[in-house]
């Protein structure tokens, strides 16, 4: 009868290690949504270039693409919650430092740049240590509703820091913001300190290049061999590059399109994040009712839906009420539509990656699906120098409806694979 004892958030509760790990996961977001809104500021406050918007945005993610996946073979073996711990204090001293330059009047585009690739580049290797260290805290049983759970407290953490960025803003300035987001990453490593990872048999593990490359080589392979997680890896390379216009451009159409400042970026912010939660909370009973090809079709109506009404309903921008009341639908659309999206892969990927394979196929899959975002942010550099914004997201509504015309036939998507995946997806938040 144990066996078969139904489980529910209170078990996932007595996971006291897990738990820890993701309270300092939600300290680390709450600092980023506030950090988020402030360095989008700054980038457009410094440029006044929608080109340079982008270009920052790409440079951002080069590190996932090109180091993410030689960072996964490295982490397997040697102590990850050493690695999480400092690469929490790197990037704390490094946001520090923009914090302080910004302040003293001494920043410049070229230092966002170089502060941005350092950034990313030690997430590039705290990533796959978090992935790994998961299996290690939370038991296998769990994983949906602990999974869940985590997806949703991020979100309303992520949507408590957002809401809060314009009047942090506000009130102690850009830096002000920045310096908060720096005391973050120092209370998340503190908590790490006490987190008991129970990794055994941890070694220094010397670096040789033939042995390290041979476990890239099989990380690859392992990847390669499941159909559905090479479509469902595809499928986030169009998510991830059908936001960039958007993700990118955040500031420009907040000044240009909007008619507004910061508060725009905040209303876009706090309105998806909001959908995203209850799109969590929705997306098992709509997958049991519709099924997976369906589900795909709404993620990229959705997406569709917010870059197009954004730019049509632009007549009635003059009117400050009805530019919120748009701004927030059509983004609580977008929200929806990305939580479904990020719920039909998410809990698959825990289920089906062996444990050994963690580290090196949550490197390998999060820069394929990253490497879309450079490159799509410096064509949409590049375009945005001779085409508006408001032709850019209207391309970007098209393109969303014609992709996912196409992905919606593939075979992965039939109803046994819908019923599969429902049955490892949480039955309710």
């Amino acid at each position: 009868m144990e066996g078969n004892k139904k489980q529910t958030y209170k078990d996932v509760f007595s996971q006291k290690e897990f738990m820890k790990m993701t309270i300092a996961a939600l300290i680390n977001r709450f600092g980023d949504s506030i950090d988020a809104i402030a360095s989008t500021w700054i980038v457009y406050e410094l440029t006044k270039s929608a080109a340079w918007s982008a270009t920052v945005y790409a440079v951002n993610a080069l590190p996932t693409v090109l180091i993410t996946p030689l960072a996964g073979p490295w982490v397997e073996g040697r102590n990850k919650k050493a690695i999480m711990i400092v690469t929490d204090i790197i990037r704390c001293l490094i946001v520090a430092a923009v914090a302080t330059l910004f302040l003293m009047g001494g920043l410049k585009p070229w230092m966002l740049i170089v502060s941005n690739l350092i950034i990313s580049t030690v997430e590039a290797f705290r990533g796959p240590a978090n992935m790994a260290l998961t299996p290690n805290l939370l038991e296998e049983k769990l994983y949906s509703r602990g999974l869940a759970l985590e997806s949703s407290l991020t979100n309303i953490v992520q949507l408590i820091g957002t809401a809060a960025a314009a009047g942090i803003i506000a009130f102690v300035g850009v830096s002000g913001a920045l310096y908060i987001d720096m005391v973050t990453f120092i209370l998340s490593a503190a908590i790490i300190v006490f987190v008991d990872t129970h990794e055994k048999d941890i070694q220094k593990v010397k670096f040789e290049v033939a042995s390290y490359f041979r476990d890239l080589k099989d990380g690859f392979k392992y990847v390669s061999r499941d159909r559905a997680i090479v479509f469902f890896l595809v499928y986030v390379v169009f998510i991830n590059a059908i936001l960039v216009p958007l993700n990118s451009l955040q500031a420009p159409l907040a000044s240009e399109i909007l008619n507004g400042g910061a508060e725009m970026l905040s209303v876009i912010s706090v309105s998806t994040t909001i959908a995203m939660l209850v799109g969590t909370a929705i997306y098992p009973e709509v997958l049991d009712k519709l099924g997976n090809r369906m589900v795909v079709g709404i993620v990229g109506l959705g997406i569709a839906v917010f870059y197009g009404a954004i730019i049509l309903f632009q007549p009635v921008y003059g009117n400050k009420f009805l530019t919120y009341i748009v701004v927030a639908a059509t983004s609580f659309i977008l929200g929806t539509a990305i939580a479904f999206g990020q719920s039909l892969v998410n809990v698959l990927f825990m289920s089906k990656v062996n444990k050994e394979y963690i580290a090196r196929a949550s490197g390998i899959c999060t820069a394929g699906s990253a490497a879309a975002t450079p490159v799509t942010s410096f064509v949409i550099g590049s375009i945005v120098t001779f085409v508006s914004i408001r032709w850019t997201f209207i391309g970007a509504a098209i393109a969303a409806l014609i992709v996912t015309a196409l992905v919606i036939k593939s075979e992965v998507l039939g109803d046994e694979e819908a019923n599969g995946l429902s049955d490892i997806m949480p039955e309710e938040v």
